[in-house]
């Protein structure tokens, strides 16, 4: 890096950090949302184990609501999972961008800017072959009859 900044404090290390901490957080979130499916599952499926009186049909619809509770907590684990790596994928992306960005300007400021002055003030040093100033208009041709 042409600024002399350190490595540790490259810019833009809080973006990549926070990609970094969303990508730790993905099974702590799929976790934390199959647990949640796991207790509704496990209060649904209470009545299934106790010794009350229910028809055949009674259990199997409570089966069926315990376990579409558990596989719609497992699909929104995975979902969750999902939108957290768009998410960090997006983040890293933007710090991608970012750093494009700052060394685009800096080339332009160290390359382009310095040439471009130089390509003037030779252009401005050179006179043109008639000795007359670029700035100057070019005379008027006379209309053709």
């Amino acid at each position: 890096m042409s600024r002399g900044l350190p490595p540790r404090l490259e810019p833009f290390h809080g973006l990549r950090r926070a990609r970094r901490t969303l990508r730790l957080m993905i099974p702590l979130v799929q976790l934390g949302a199959l647990g949640a499916g796991l207790s509704v599952f496990l209060d649904q499926s209470r009545s299934l184990l106790s010794d009350a009186q229910f028809t055949w049909g009674e259990r199997s619809v409570m089966g069926i609501v315990a376990l579409s509770a558990i596989g719609s907590a497992v699909l929104a684990a995975w979902v969750l999972g999902q939108l957290i790596g768009i998410v960090a994928e997006t983040i890293d992306a933007m710090a991608d961008v970012a750093e494009a960005s700052r060394r685009t300007t800096e080339l332009i400021e160290t390359q382009v800017v310095p040439a471009l002055w130089r390509i003037a003030a030779s252009l401005e040093s050179t006179a043109t072959p008639t000795g007359r100033d670029r700035n100057e208009p070019a005379p008027r041709r006379p209309a053709r009859p």
